[in-house]
């Protein structure tokens, strides 16, 4: 009974991010991948440099090396080095040797001269000034071997790729990303099971396109018409995944089958009713310890706003670590806005010339008008009236379609 009380109950939008995030707790399965395949990866473990870096001391420009207690101003050239010598080789006074940058440099009595500051006769070194400055990058002036520079729970970018790579580890452990099982309802829906449906399906492009993006993996889409015999059928198709993500069938009506048929396999109910337009009907719930489910509304622009509201809750919990992070930026409204009511509203915005509106036609079906926009001005409940040239917040899609939402 309890657990029907709190399923039928509408919450609140705050309320249902905090349900997700109490439940999806982070994850501990991990897999080896190529380092160079790691950018946006979370490291599973610590790693430790396998070198140091440089290897040697290291010339840091052309010039000449000489030894640091040398007296003498006219030095005989003996040989030069440049970047890639195995070896350094060493001399005594009176003697020098001509370098280039990334020469190895023997020992840690040496000093090198900028080429700008000697002059060359014949087989001679003469120097005109000696720098304080020793020009000479030390031996694990950079990384020294057995030291840690990489940390579980990190987030790898092109840089620490690089730093990787040059800590001699070509495979890093990394947490498997979470992988997505998708069911798309609808009798209506055209696919290639179904060719005399009436809509084509788009909220599987949606949810690949999100899923991907924020880091998830894809494991299968599946189609499947209002009935519960072949609802079941697909999914009981697979079983290997972490989150179910199935689109329509989740309102009250008669061929809304998916929370009946998935609760026979176990399905617990957390939230079902979210206090947000659009988006209601909204549901996520567990399957087992580690399988959730997340249900999104038919209509595609509820599907949409869905998907932005709630898969990155589900992902940032599974990874324990921020990586999906919504930016938004202040803009100037063009006009009155009343204020809101009891329910968390995303609007879509049109943005020209830094000052946004809203578009009238906010309906949860209209494909069009979510291609128009170019934004969403999300309101808490009973947030007030937002006046002619206010600054406020604007999720803008072009972070979303320039894939700009993952923290680096």
């Amino acid at each position: 009974m309890e657990e029907n009380q709190v399923s039928i109950k509408m919450i609140k939008y705050t309320k249902a991010l905090k349900l997700i995030s109490q439940n999806v707790i982070r994850s501990k399965k991990l897999e080896s991948i190529k380092t160079d395949n790691s950018n946006n990866r979370i490291l599973g473990r610590d790693y430790l440099s396998k070198v140091n870096l440089p290897k040697n001391n290291l010339s840091a420009m052309d010039g000449a090396v000489i030894l640091k207690k040398e007296k003498k101003s006219i030095l005989k050239i003996i040989g030069e080095s440049k970047a890639g010598d195995k070896k350094a080789k060493n001399f005594k006074n009176g003697e020098c040797f001509l370098v280039y940058t990334g020469a190895p440099i023997f020992g840690d009595d040496k000093h090198v001269i900028p080429r700008e500051n000697f002059a060359i006769k014949k087989n001679n070194l003469i120097i005109n000034s000696i720098s304080k400055e020793l020009f000479i990058r030390k031996k694990s002036s950079d990384l020294t071997k057995h030291k840690k520079y990489l940390f579980n729970g990190e987030i790898m970018n092109i840089r620490s790729i690089a730093l990787a790579k040059s800590m001699g580890l070509n495979y890093l452990k990394v947490v498997k990303k979470p992988k997505v099982f998708v069911i798309c309802t609808g009798d209506e829906l055209i696919n290639e099971k179904n060719k005399t449906g009436i809509v084509v399906s788009t909220n599987n492009i949606f949810i690949k396109y999100f899923v991907e993006l924020f880091g998830g993996e894809i494991v299968s889409i599946q189609f499947s018409k209002d009935n519960k015999v072949e609802f079941v059928k697909k999914f009981k198709s697979l079983k290997n995944f972490d989150l179910l993500i199935t689109s329509g069938g989740i309102s009250k009506g008669k061929y809304d089958i998916v929370k009946g048929s998935l609760k026979e396999f176990g399905l617990k109910i957390l939230f079902q009713r979210v206090a947000i337009k659009p988006g209601k009907p909204t549901t996520f719930g567990k399957l087992n310890k580690d399988k959730f489910f997340l249900g999104l509304p038919g209509n595609p622009v509820s599907c949409f706003m869905s998907l932005i509201n709630f898969l990155p809750m589900y992902i940032n919990s599974y990874y324990g670590k921020k990586i999906v992070n919504l930016k938004s930026i202040k803009l100037l409204s063009k006009s009155f806005i009343e204020k809101n009511n009891k329910l968390t509203l995303f609007q879509r915005v049109i943005i020209r010339d830094k000052k946004f509106e809203i578009i009238k036609d906010q309906d949860s079906s209209l494909i069009n008008m979510l291609k128009v926009s170019n934004g969403i001005l999300m309101r808490p409940p009973y947030s007030k009236s937002i006046k002619p040239n206010e600054k406020i917040k604007i999720l803008l899609f072009d972070e979303i379609d320039n894939q700009k939402l993952l923290t680096t």
